[in-house]
Parts: C-alpha cells; sequence; structure tokens
C-alpha cells in the first residue's frame, strides 16, 4: 500500500473506531484482534505500525488466496516492530473456523466493507461464525455500504442480481443495506426507532480530504443521489449510541393488523431476514447486543472537476453475547 492510503486508512480507523488505537497502547495487556476480509490490511497494518502493545495478538483473514499473499509478504508482517500477526485464507460463510483460531479467543472484530459482498444466504453463518470467535463481550466494529450510496446509483443495467444486490465487473458482489437488516441480523430485533428517526445530517468534504474520507470508495462519476443537491448541514451523521432505553426490545416487532409485520418494514428488508421478523424460534439471536448505529452521509465535492459524490454509509458496534443452547 503506497503511503498516502497508509496515511488515510490509519486516520480513518483511528477517528471511527478508537477502540483500536486503545488496544494498541502500552499498558492495554492482552489484545486479540481479527481483521475480516482484510484485503491488502487496511485495517491491520496500520494498527501494527503504531502499536506499542506487546500483548497485542493480530489475526488478518481474507476468502482470496493473493490478498492473503499480499498480506504475508508487505514488510510490517515479517518484522512486525511490536506484538505479532498471522494471516490466512478463510471463508466467513464456511461452517468451519481458521485452523490457527480457536472459539472464544478474539476481543475485537473488524468487519469493513465485508458483509456486502457475501450472498444473503450466507451472512446468517457468517454472523454465527463471528460469534464463535470472539471472547465473551468481545466487540464488533462494522462499516459497510448504505442504500441509495453513490456505488448503487452508478450500477448500470444488466448488473442487478435482486433488489439492492449487485454484481461488480470483476464478478465481485454487492449488497447495500438498511439499518434494519443489519439490527436483525446482529440482534435478531428491528433497529431501535431513535436509531432510525435520528437527524439525517450529511457532511460535506473536498475530494482528497485523506483524514476524514474512509477507504474503498470507487472513482468520481457525474451520477449523483437527488438528495445531493440539496442544501447539506455542515455536520456528519453520527451513528446513535446504544443505552438501556433504546436497546431493540426482546418482544416481537409491532404486528399491522393484528397479523403480520408491516408490509412497509417487510418491503426494506431483504427477504431472507423475513423469518426474524416472526421471530422464529429456530433463530439463534440474540447473539449481539447493539452498542451503536448509525448512517453516515457524506457529499464530497471535487470543485476542479465540479463533481458531487454522494455516498451512504452504515456504521456499527455490536457485543457478543452468551449463546442460547446449541448455537
Amino acid at each position: 500500500m503506497n503511503a498516502g492510503n497508509f496515511f488515510r486508512n490509519r486516520k480513518w480507523l483511528h477517528h471511527e473506531f478508537p477502540e483500536l488505537l486503545q488496544s494498541a497502547e502500552p499498558d492495554a495487556g492482552p489484545v486479540a484482534i481479527a481483521e475480516l476480509g482484510c484485503g491488502a490490511g487496511n485495517a491491520v497494518f496500520p494498527l501494527l505500525a503504531a502499536n506499542k502493545n506487546p500483548q497485542l495478538s493480530l489475526y488478518a483473514y481474507d476468502y482470496a488466496s493473493h490478498a492473503v499473499k499480499v498480506v504475508q509478504s508487505n514488510p510490517l508482517y515479517l518484522e512486525p516492530p511490536v506484538g505479532t500477526i498471522k494471516s490466512a485464507v478463510w471463508d466467513l460463510s464456511s461452517d468451519s473456523l481458521p485452523p490457527d483460531l480457536a472459539p472464544n479467543s478474539i476481543d475485537i472484530v473488524t468487519l469493513v466493507f465485508v458483509l456486502s459482498a457475501l450472498h444473503p444466504r450466507e451472512w446468517s453463518q457468517a454472523i454465527v461464525n463471528i460469534h464463535r470467535i470472539l471472547k465473551p463481550g468481545g466487540l464488533v466494529l462494522f462499516r459497510d455500504y448504505g442504500r441509495y450510496d453513490l456505488t448503487q446509483l452508478r450500477f448500470k443495467g444488466g448488473r442487478l442480481l435482486e433488489d439492492n444486490f449487485y454484481i461488480r465487473g470483476d464478478k465481485t458482489r454487492v449488497y447495500f443495506f438498511e439499518l434494519d437488516e443489519l439490527a436483525l441480523l446482529f440482534t435478531g430485533s428491528l433497529a431501535p426507532t431513535a436509531v432510525k428517526n435520528a437527524p439525517s445530517e450529511v457532511k460535506v468534504e473536498e475530494e482528497g480530504d485523506e483524514s476524514e474520507t474512509p477507504p474503498h470508495t470507487e472513482p468520481s462519476t457525474r451520477v449523483q443521489s437527488p438528495q445531493a443537491s440539496e442544501t447539506p448541514s455542515p455536520r456528519a451523521s453520527t451513528p446513535i449510541t446504544i443505552n438501556a432505553e433504546t436497546q431493540p426490545s426482546s418482544t416481537p416487532p409491532p404486528k399491522a393488523n393484528g397479523t403480520s409485520t408491516s408490509k412497509t418494514v417487510q418491503s426494506t428488508i431483504h427477504p431472507i431476514l423475513h423469518p426474524l421478523l416472526e421471530k422464529d424460534t429456530q433463530s439463534p439471536h440474540p447473539l449481539f447486543s447493539m452498542e451503536q448505529l448509525g448512517v453516515d452521509r457524506r457529499l464530497i465535492v471535487n470543485r476542479k472537476r465540479q463533481l458531487k459524490m454522494y455516498r451512504v454509509w452504515m456504521q456499527g458496534k455490536f457485543r457478543k453475547l452468551e449463546p442460547k443452547a446449541d448455537v
């Protein structure tokens, strides 16, 4: 990775997920962090470079063997300055864990632009696997594409696999989430009203502001969301921190006409998640509690090229709960 990308990734991760930087402090003690869908190591290498904790153990996994080879050839991997790092091929949606990783052994999982690349039928197994590798009370740091992000709007005909699920030219796939879908996947319940009704504010950024803009952004395009032409607030949307009053209820979601979940709610949620709306007794949930969930909306402006790019990202933090029997 070049120096520019390295700086950008490090600043973004430290700003959005301070738990990572705290784990690298000299007196943090034993901490194990796994980057799932590591790619070239956009999360793990900035953390390793900044690490001052000799008891920090880093793990980097990816489905693609060529990505793992890139990680394993990085000088920081070959000679980590402080702490340890391991990388291996692992399919997050498989029914087995990596051979070098025991259940209940990881403190923090980073899941950044990864879940959207899986087929919806693979989501459930991926969440169960994340739950299995985390220690009790372990934390998931999540970021991914939101509904009507620029990436979705610029897809052309023939790329749609099903609603909100597309295939790129390189045959990789991408899904664009709603808040309720993520809440259902991790907690088995819809997102709290306070989360869904949070003020929808947009941060305006000049393209090239590496201190704030996360990685994984696509090339500029003149296609934009209708909302992008509106005058946005100068502040970014802030993910809502969840407390006891805003935690999802363990009771079934509201019913329409006393028989089924509202059709309006169902229409925004992938059909594979509908059984969770009806509190299917076969569900392993609740697997996680929700500590934070929200939408990060940004209008990125390139004044020189007169381009506007409207980005929508989902961000959350989920804490592992004790599993139900047979999970």
